[in-house]
């Protein structure tokens, strides 16, 4: 895996340096995170978990030649949840008891490597696509609660917040996704939806599998 990554930001290096059109594009954008947990033998493990937030970052789209490019960038996504209960639920992905009031808080680290393809629809509009891979790691994802609440044998009180990165966590920070998205171009001004995958699984316990789906919507500025 370190030797993938290591290959594709190698090229892309290799293209910044040797193509003449390059275009530094700074974009955010809305997020919608929707994270499903089993167990191995298939069985769902509480709700379904969503998410909203936003990202913020920039890449570099190089073109090949007119129509065909490739973007590598650096992103930064930040989700969100709060949540009330009084008799328990899943939270963050794992299955409280008691009366609490939650909130999570998420942000990770993105290093996309799409591939790119335009096609002109007017003087100054363009259709788009882009699709590929994005390595992704988590630098925090913590719950707070803000009642009582029991996680399995451990009981929080009033103010404890559970970090999921943790050497006591339940969710590993690294992760690949695979997505693509479509878009319009006017002018420097681009709009853009899309969607990813994750490829991994992100749950340290080896009886569980988690996966998420995300789609985002935003805005992108060409300079």
């Amino acid at each position: 895996m370190k030797k993938l990554i290591a290959s594709l930001f190698a090229a892309s290096l290799m293209l910044l340096g040797t193509q003449a059109y390059a275009q530094l594009v700074v974009g955010a954008g809305y997020l919608h995170n929707i994270e499903n947990t089993k167990t191995t033998d298939g069985k769902a493990v509480g709700d379904a978990v969503h998410l909203n937030g936003f990202y913020l970052g920039g890449s570099y789209n190089i073109q090949f030649s007119n129509y065909f490019g490739v973007a590598p960038g650096f992103y930064i996504d930040m989700l969100f949840q709060s949540r009330n209960t009084a008799d328990g639920g899943t939270f963050g992905g794992i299955q409280i008891a008691g009366s609490a009031s939650y909130n999570y808080t998420e942000v990770a680290l993105n290093l996309p490597v799409n591939l790119t393809f335009k096609m002109p629809v007017g003087d100054n509009a363009e259709l788009f696509a882009f699709a590929g891979p994005t390595f992704q790691y988590g630098v925090m994802a913590r719950s707070t609660f803000n009642a009582a609440a029991s996680i399995g044998p451990i009981h929080y009180s009033k103010g404890d917040s559970y970090n999921h990165y943790g050497d006591k966590g339940d969710t590993k920070p690294f992760n690949i996704l695979l997505g693509g998205g479509v878009g319009i171009e006017i002018g420097d001004i681009q709009f853009l939806v899309g969607y990813d995958h994750t490829l991994l699984n992100s749950e340290k316990s080896g009886n569980l599998v988690s996966g998420r789906h995300q789609i985002k919507a935003g805005i992108n500025f060409e300079f």
